[in-house]
């Protein structure tokens, strides 16, 4: 049976050399970008009430983190949710989340390349040409291709110092937002009275505005996709998670109360929607050249660590399903110098360049927006992602009771079943409720997700099904694998 390895991997394994920074800074990297692609949209539904909206996804988040703190300090392997599904349920499913996986990781690496550059157009107008864009994105990627070929450290350095540049650059905007706006005009007191639920906005809208908001959750996948390449993994998995928990959560309360108060929700959601934060640092009395130009590094920053998360992501995931015989050996190939997954890295980063070309450089003739379609797949596959952690927890809880689990999800039901015990973790099956309906209203909602994402997954069948076919596999059992 192939159950992932234990912390006694084989010496050719990806290095362990990342600590809680390290490890803190991957997943703030991912999740910590979404809140400039998602505000403007959350508002333009939820209105003043976004902060609501923003704190109802936080109950999905938080409920999730403690699950991928479980599993992912449990089996700390790459392959995030791939490898927790091949735990429970084996191949099949175990391929099809990681598949779902890849598709995120493509599109976060290109959509935050392209925002990196425009953001810096503010320094350099001619950057805005689509020509100039297209190519600073496309170099920008090539050269976080290569950051993480040669090797995870580096890259992560280099993200840590862009994550901790960007928490103080959110915590300026907050206490200006608060010290020039906010305390001076009792605006705490008279905000909730700006809306209404059910009439402004209506229970529809604010349903919407939660989906939305969950955009900006996306990314806890991230940080368990490093969780071969963690020191003591065991004690530093959990302690990120729960930082990165705590973090997020705050900074984005905060964030989105300071921005209905110090603009309107129907000029941030129309105006200022591809770049919300510009629009709140504008709106500060006396902010001037020095808060937009501050925003404008801002905004480059958290891209450039955005679009490198899916790039490690993308390559992590990679190297387990090839590891799990899923997909073909080369992709979990490790360079013989820097110990990375280095085809992996390059084989779906050049994927993301791809993407990148066509939205820049009209190759689709202009009849469809690329960046419009990328925007509708970014969150499909991680919903299933994590509805699938929540899952593959419950049954590893059951079938797998005697693996040592440095921390564990509390509240748990027990009843006893003949001579078995079964165990129901509670808050796990409510974080599977939770992004399940999420995940539902996304499909509904949007409908090139739902029909791009439903390609993606019949190419991936396909693809599944032909080499396990080729190497004589079964297709719905398990595979055994070098490390058994």
């Amino acid at each position: 049976m192939a159950t992932p390895p234990k912390k006694s991997a084989p010496r050719r394994g990806l290095r362990r050399t990342l600590g809680i920074g390290g490890l803190f800074s991957i997943g703030y990297a991912d999740i910590g970008a979404g809140i400039y692609l998602a505000l403007g949209l959350v508002t333009l539904h939820a209105g003043y009430a976004t902060p609501l909206a923003i704190g109802v996804a936080a109950i999905a988040y938080v409920l999730t983190g403690l699950t991928y703190a479980e599993l992912s300090s449990t089996y700390p392997t790459a392959g995030g949710s791939a490898t927790f599904a091949q735990a429970a349920f084996g191949d099949t499913i175990s391929f099809l989340a990681g598949w779902m996986l890849c598709l995120d990781y493509v599109v976060t690496a290109a959509i935050f390349a392209i925002p990196a550059i425009a953001y810096l157009s503010f320094f350099a107008p001619d950057l805005k040409q689509p020509y100039m864009l297209g190519t600073g994105a496309i170099i920008l990627l090539l050269g976080l291709l290569a950051l993480n070929v040669i090797g995870i450290k580096e890259s992560v350095n280099f993200t840590l110092a862009l994550s901790l540049l960007d928490i103080a650059s959110e915590v300026a905007l907050i206490v200006l937002g608060l010290v020039l706006v906010i305390i001076p005009g009792g605006l705490l007191f008279t905000w909730p009275s700006k809306f209404n639920l059910g009439l402004a906005p209506t229970w529809g809208a604010f349903v919407q505005g939660i989906t939305l908001a969950m955009v900006s959750y996306l990314g806890i996948e991230a940080l368990a996709q490093a969780a071969e390449e963690t020191h003591i993994a065991g004690r530093t998995i959990p302690r990120a998670t729960m930082l990165t928990l705590a973090t997020v959560v705050i900074l984005y309360l905060l964030i989105s109360t300071v921005a209905v108060n110090v603009i309107d929700p129907g000029i941030l959601s129309t105006k200022w929607k591809d770049d919300p934060l510009s629009g709140v640092a504008s709106s500060l009395p006396g902010a001037g050249a020095l808060i937009a130009g501050w925003i404008a590094l801002l905004g480059s920053s958290i891209s450039i660590i955005g679009a490198n998360a899916g790039i490690i992501g993308s390559s992590r995931t990679l190297y387990a399903l090839s590891k799990y015989r899923l997909l073909p050996g080369k992709f979990g190939a490790i360079h013989r110098k820097f110990r990375t997954p280095y085809i992996a890295i390059l084989s779906f980063g050049l994927g993301s360049i791809l993407l990148v070309a066509l939205s820049s450089f009209n190759f689709l003739g202009g009849s469809v927006d690329p960046l419009v379609l990328l925007g509708s797949l970014y969150n499909v596959g991680a919903l299933i992602a994590y509805v699938q952690a929540h899952a593959s927890l419950i049954v590893t809880r059951n079938i797998d009771k005697p693996r040592f689990r440095p921390f564990k999800v509390p509240l748990s039901l027990r009843f006893k079943k003949g001579s078995n015990v079964i165990e129901l973790p509670v808050l796990p099956l409510l974080g599977l409720v939770a992004t399940g309906a999420i995940w539902v209203a996304v499909i509904v909602t949007h409908d090139l997700g739902r029909n791009l994402g439903a390609a993606w997954v019949v190419m991936g069948i396909s693809i599944y099904v032909y080499f396990r076919r080729k190497n004589h596999l079964p297709l719905l059992g398990r595979a055994k694998t070098e490390d058994q």
